[in-house]
């Protein structure tokens, strides 16, 4: 399975727990959030490992967890210096995948018999 797909697979799996959620009126559990998370910086952390070879990027050895762990501030860095101001608009939407399950649930939440239960 490619690493495109498979950040594909995660993000469409956030997508639709959250906005089932989101509808119901729950608030994720903190655990399946914090799933969701180090899953999406997993599979962040291979394809970034993928794409470093294909672009005969030397990088160091613990190049992997550094984006495991820290992909806000390293991401950019490694985009920019392999692909230029490109890579700027490609960390803009990786950032905007992180973003789109949250984004999904509060939509689904505020079109929801929820919002109108509560007031909102």
């Amino acid at each position: 399975m490619g690493k495109s797909i498979a950040i594909g697979i995660v993000v469409a799996i956030s997508i639709v727990h959250y906005s089932i959620l989101g509808y119901l009126g729950y608030d994720p559990m903190p655990e399946s959030q914090s799933l969701m998370g180090w899953c999406f910086s997993l599979t962040l952390a291979l394809w970034c490992l993928d794409d470093a070879k294909r672009q005969r990027f030397h990088r160091p050895y613990e190049f992997g967890a550094f984006i495991f762990f820290l992909w806000p501030f390293v991401l950019p860095a490694y985009l920019i210096r392999t692909r230029g101001w490109r890579g700027s608009l490609l960390f803009v939407a990786i950032l905007a995948l992180a973003l789109l399950p949250a984004a999904c649930g509060w939509l689904a939440f505020h079109s929801g018999p929820a919002s109108t239960e509560q007031g909102y």
